[in-house]
């Protein structure tokens, strides 16, 4: 008895090992079905993307509302995991998405020419872009998407480029002093983040550019490392600067912020048609959707004036005659800019659609109760 009872359990033994087998087998071949950049038709892809400020900054506003394009667009087949506040800034962010750390990435445009692409340097030459609406003609435009698929381009770093977005036109901020003519910046240690256009910009002006990754800035501006730094208002809102600097320049726009977003191309080759289309028609959609933030904020949108005026940052003025000389100042970042040949080009083309487009509506004016100067 002993003995057939042994051979029936080993029977069993080996048969229940054998079904093992195949389903480890099976498992191995797809089980699992939610992957990073996945290449079976049956598999749900998660695409994470990184950028480096807040999410209620509008850099993260406008990654979500294409986090929402892409899921809806790809029919529960694709998710979007965005990280926000990105650690090590724009330049690891770049690195990152460039390897495959990181499947995508929105990169601000001013910090590509640390790698040897400088086909959005010209977004960012000074008083050049200063409104929304030559903005969004750039950017999603013929102009725009020349630098996207340009071989000079994320292509030369292994990335597929989906689309531009816009984080707010930068101002002059200052820590104890308003910035309104060149003689404000005049010897003044500036911030920026690590960029060869932007420092170029700031020295024209008469300032010594400092890069900091933008989790240092605050620090920097509380000990006085930096006398102040470039950016918009939702960024000083979202990263509470205006604990540490008094002053922003309202009527002065030095150039926008925009963020290149971009997929890792090792990862979108692996996507289905479905899945790629989805993230091109939502990449194609971003330039509108971040200025409209802007332009036509929702009713429920933050109101970075407000919020600003009510905590008590100082709104100076320029005027006409500083900012016209603020911008005689910078134009001789203009030769080292065109040094490059494709930079000169793009210049020379946004300097046209400028002379052709409308002029601006005038800016609304400051809430009541605002600090001025």
């Amino acid at each position: 008895i002993k003995g057939g009872f042994m051979k029936g359990f080993s029977r069993s033994l080996f048969a229940l090992l054998g079904a093992a087998a195949v389903s480890v087998g099976l498992a191995a071949c797809g089980g699992d079905d939610t992957t990073s950049g996945g290449n079976a038709a049956s598999d749900t892809v998660k695409l994470r993307l990184g950028y480096v400020t807040t999410p209620q900054h509008p850099y993260g506003i406008a990654v979500d509302a294409f986090k929402k394009e892409v899921e809806a667009a790809g029919g529960g087949k694709v998710t979007v995991e965005t990280i926000p506040n990105y650690t090590g800034g724009d330049v690891k962010l770049l690195d990152d998405v460039s390897g495959g750390t990181v499947e995508m990435a929105a990169v601000s445009t001013a910090t590509w020419d640390t790698k040897g692409v400088n086909v959005f340097q010209a977004l960012q030459a000074p008083f050049l872009i200063t409104n929304y609406g030559l903005d969004q003609s750039v950017l999603e435009g013929p102009i725009g998407t020349a630098m996207l698929e340009s071989a000079n381009g994320p292509k030369k770093l292994g990335l597929v480029g989906l689309g531009i977005l816009e984080g707010g036109l930068r101002k002059p901020v200052g820590r104890e002093a308003a910035l309104k003519s060149p003689a404000d910046f005049k010897g003044k240690k500036i911030r920026a983040p690590q960029s060869k256009v932007l420092a170029a910009a700031l020295t024209a002006l008469g300032a010594e550019p400092v890069a900091l990754p933008v989790g240092d800035v605050f620090t920097a501006l509380q000990n006085g490392t930096v006398d102040g730094m470039e950016a918009n208002l939702g960024l000083i809102a979202t990263n509470k600067y205006d604990e540490v600097a008094k002053f922003v320049t309202q009527d002065v726009n030095l150039w926008p912020f925009p963020a290149a977003v971009v997929i890792n191309q090792a990862q979108f080759d692996k996507l289905s048609d479905e899945a790629k289309a989805a993230v091109q028609t939502a990449g194609k959609n971003l330039a509108k959707n971040s200025i409209n933030v802007f332009l036509n904020p929702a009713p429920d949108a933050t109101n970075f004036v407000k919020v600003l005026c009510d905590k008590g940052l100082t709104f100076a003025f320029a005027g006409d005659a500083n900012r016209a000389a603020l911008a005689k100042a910078a134009e001789a970042a203009y030769t080292e800019l065109s040094a490059d040949t494709e930079v000169a080009g793009y210049i020379k083309q946004i300097q046209d659609a400028k002379a052709a487009a409308p002029p601006p509506a005038a800016p609304p004016a400051l809430p009541a109760g605002c600090k001025k100067a």
